[in-house]
């Protein structure tokens, strides 16, 4: 009997840790052996897969756990404290890490037994020194983790962390030189852990664009598979689906980060703002590439519910891309998704230009000149206020440590006197001087021209070239307007409204073979699997 037992017992075990492992690798795979008990080198681990792949509130808690386990624990403090930092996003909460600092800090018998445990704990106290604009931090962070990858060949955290440090110093646009390093350097990590979340990651951002994103199919469509448990793994692909213009995979993959955010948030009993409004945003866009409106609208209406439930910075910045990519994308100025109000005055200022962009087309639709008028007016003052605080910040000057979606940058501003000469060639339309339409025209493009591309439904929410390009349509210069819609289509591939502009302009310039290229590239977008 006692031997049934104990078989029984080993079986169980054995079963435990098959789930272990199994749970382990729904966020991928890393090997790091760090100081600490054996239950907190578990939460550890966690915190640390769900730390690659940004689940920041999610990774905090697995190192808060690890704590708790091993209070002496030194590496669960170096993981808070690199949760307060998202260099992507360009976001920084400075106090709450250097109070994660200081608490270890204050652990007289701190457990950091390996030298390279120490080296990455000396590595994230430079990302938060104080006395430094944050530029300075992330350059010199970057230059100490390259000393890093140095001293410890092969070691894929190390690695890893390297190549999020690169793409961290480019805090504007993208550097192709720099991210094709962090690319390189991801994929070293890849080719001998392919289920590493943090490389996968990584090289999809190194390569998010139009012209590279061919370089990262193979990563986006492992990276789901690696790490399913991690909502922004299973939206991450969907960065070089849109730049590739991918709609039927654009949709798959945030339907499936969406409801993964549904599934945490009624697993935690979490509120409207743990809903993945990122991927909802994608979504909705994908949805609007394949002619699916009803889907978008009945989306853009949703959010409208959850927002005056939750009314948070997240929520309502959300409210505004959707509302406004609706309205661009279906031309319908009349829907009473217009008239949806948001309260912006809090929110970056290209969300505030998004906003007052979308009330200056509908003033432009509805010929109220005096009403443009005045949005124009109001934008200018805006952005020459902004371009005081982003003067101040490039500068360094105190107050302006910590950095939220909110801190404003030279590509906000630029990003939105796009919109403002959009918006003054719409009203010299309506003055009827088509000279003056044109150059302001021309002054949208070449800002856009000038900014780096940047991924995902169109922060210019009306994209300059094909504005332009519609605009020289009704002006009947349908050459012209072929090619600038030909351009356009290289920023954002398969981009339904832009074919359906480049097929009315290849139809009036008589080109039967783009012609029958545009129907075709439509007909694609439009065909998606149909749920029974």
């Amino acid at each position: 009997m006692k031997r049934i037992i104990t078989v029984l017992i080993l079986i169980f075990c054995l079963s435990c840790q098959t789930t272990e492992k199994k749970e382990q690798d729904q966020l991928g795979v890393v090997h790091l052996e760090v100081s600490g008990n054996e239950k907190a080198r578990e939460h550890f681990k966690k915190g640390l897969l769900l730390l690659h792949s940004f689940e920041y509130t999610d990774a905090r808690e697995a190192f808060h756990k690890a704590i708790s386990a091993d209070p002496d624990m030194g590496m669960a403090y170096w993981g808070e404290a690199m949760t307060y930092n998202h260099s992507i996003w360009f976001e920084q909460d400075f106090e709450k890490a250097v109070e994660s600092l200081e608490k270890m800090g204050s652990r007289e018998h701190l457990k950091l037994d390996d030298p390279l445990e120490q080296d990455l704990v000396a590595g994230v106290k430079i990302l938060y020194q104080p006395e430094k604009s944050k530029a300075q931090r992330d350059q010199e962070y970057a230059g100490y983790l390259k000393a890093l990858y140095q001293k410890y060949p092969g070691n894929h955290e190390v690695a890893s962390f390297y190549a999020l440090s690169l793409l961290g110093t480019v805090s504007e646009g993208r550097d192709y030189e720099v991210y094709g390093e962090a690319a390189r350097i991801a994929r070293e990590v890849l080719n001998e852990n392919p289920k590493h979340p943090g490389a996968l990651h990584y090289l999809i951002h190194s390569y998010d664009d139009p012209d590279h994103a061919h370089l990262a199919l193979n990563a986006a469509d492992a990276y789901a598979k690696v790490a399913p448990d991690a909502s922004h793994a299973l939206h991450m692909p969907s960065h070089i689906y849109v730049a590739k213009g991918m709609w039927e995979q654009v949709v798959a993959s945030n339907e499936e980060s969406y409801q993964a955010s549904l599934n945490r948030m009624e697993r935690k009993s979490l509120s409207n703002d743990a809903r993945g409004y990122h991927s909802y945003h994608w979504l909705q866009y994908g949805y609007l590439q394949q002619g699916r409106t009803d889907l978008a609208k009945e989306m853009t209406i949703n959010l409208s519910d959850y927002v005056a439930a939750t009314p948070s910075k997240r929520g309502r910045s959300h409210m505004v891309f959707l509302k406004g990519t609706y309205l661009v994308e279906t031309n319908d100025w009349t829907d009473a998704i217009g008239n949806i109000p948001v309260e912006v005055a809090d929110l970056n200022i290209t969300i505030r230009a998004q906003y007052m962009f979308i009330e200056g087309l509908k003033a432009s639709m509805e010929k109220d000149l005096e009403a443009l008028l005045e949005i124009i007016q109001n934008m200018e003052t805006d952005l020459s206020r902004e371009a005081v605080l982003v003067d101040n910040l490039e500068k360094g000057y105190p107050g302006c440590t910590n950095l939220t979606r909110e801190t404003a940058n030279q590509t906000d501003l630029q990003f939105t006197q796009a919109m403002i000469f959009q918006l003054k060639a719409y009203k010299a339309i309506l003055e009827n001087d088509p000279e003056l339409t044109e150059r302001f025209l021309k002054e949208a493009v070449a800002i856009e021209e000038r900014l780096s591309y940047s991924y995902g439904p169109p922060v210019i929410q009306k994209p300059t070239l094909e504005m332009y390009a519609d605009w020289l349509l009704t002006q009947g210069r349908a050459s012209e307007a072929l090619k600038t819609y030909q351009k356009a289509l290289q920023r954002t591939p398969n981009r339904t409204l832009t074919l359906e502009g480049a097929l009315k302009a290849a139809e009036m310039a008589d080109k039967p073979a783009l012609v029958k290229q545009f129907k075709e590239q439509l007909s694609n977008n439009m065909k998606y699997p149909q749920k029974a």
